[in-house]
């Protein structure tokens, strides 16, 4: 989606803000507050919400709803935790979320207006579209979306630090080189990400991400290296052992791959 001009006024203060005492729509991870007469439905990665009411099917397919002219619909995206260099991945979010305006997103009526923008909250990939219904649109229609989007909510993960030089947890472990530190995140809602392992040494940064049983990649016996995608980034998606990952590395060099395939080797997993 093209991003054009910045729409004045909209803003999503997106940690640690006061919301509307209406409904709480979401799950375990991220959650939005809304007020008398709005509604909102909600999947796991996924909330819609809009001064009218929708049904479950727009989860399927936003464009789906049919937004009239006053009226609008907020949809948001969670991604999952974010990997450094891996296409979707944001900057950190420092200060508010501004939203921007937008040309109409593939499937939604061109003559509509529309705002967004995506960003990293908490170690969440992000992505907000608010479709604000036929032009022109009235600028109290903004202060509205800002009031709903200001009760956004995404609860840190839990941190897990090294024991002994060993990072573990759920029957994934892995010992930490000389050089290197790193931390296990538990995310709040684990339908699309059970776990997250950081580790970094220098310009070096390892991620391995523990998928659900839904996923099944390449079947591949331990130890599973990455493979150079670009001059500084490495990956490998894959299965072992009835688990599912997601290893990714960023480096600046030749030797950075080999020092993260020399952590990474060191990969222990119990059977599930």
């Amino acid at each position: 989606m093209k991003r054009v001009a910045a729409l004045a006024g909209v803003a999503l203060l997106a940690a640690g803000c006061s919301g509307s005492n209406g409904r709480t729509v979401g799950g375990p991870g991220v959650t939005l507050s809304l007020p008398h007469g709005w509604y909102g439905v909600s999947a796991p990665g996924q909330i819609q919400a809009a001064d009218f009411p929708l049904a479950r099917s727009v989860l399927a397919s936003a464009e789906r709803a049919r937004v009239r002219r006053g009226h609008v619909h907020v949809i948001l995206w969670d991604y999952g935790p974010a990997v450094p260099d891996l296409a979707g991945s944001k900057p950190s979010l420092r200060g508010p979320l501004l939203l921007r305006g937008l040309t109409g997103p593939e499937g939604f009526p061109a003559s509509h207006a529309f705002a967004g923008r995506s960003a990293t909250v908490n170690g969440e990939v992000l992505q907000v579209l608010v479709d604000l219904g036929p032009k022109p649109v009235a600028e109290s229609r903004l202060r509205d979306v800002n009031r709903v989007l200001r009760s956004l909510r995404v609860p840190s993960p839990r941190i897990l630090r090294p024991r002994d030089g060993v990072l573990a947890a759920d029957g994934v472990s892995l010992r930490l080189l000389p050089g290197w530190t790193g931390r296990i995140e538990i995310p709040p809602s684990r339908s699309a990400t059970l776990l997250v392992l950081r580790a970094r040494n220098g310009d070096t940064r390892v991620t391995i991400l523990e998928l659900p049983r839904s996923f099944r990649g390449r079947q591949l016996r331990l130890p599973v290296l990455l493979e150079p995608v670009s001059s500084r980034f490495g990956r490998r998606v894959f299965s072992t052992k009835g688990r599912n990952f997601d290893m990714s590395a960023v480096f600046a060099s030749r030797a950075g791959l080999e020092e993260a395939n020399r952590l990474v080797a060191g990969l222990r997993l119990a059977k599930r």
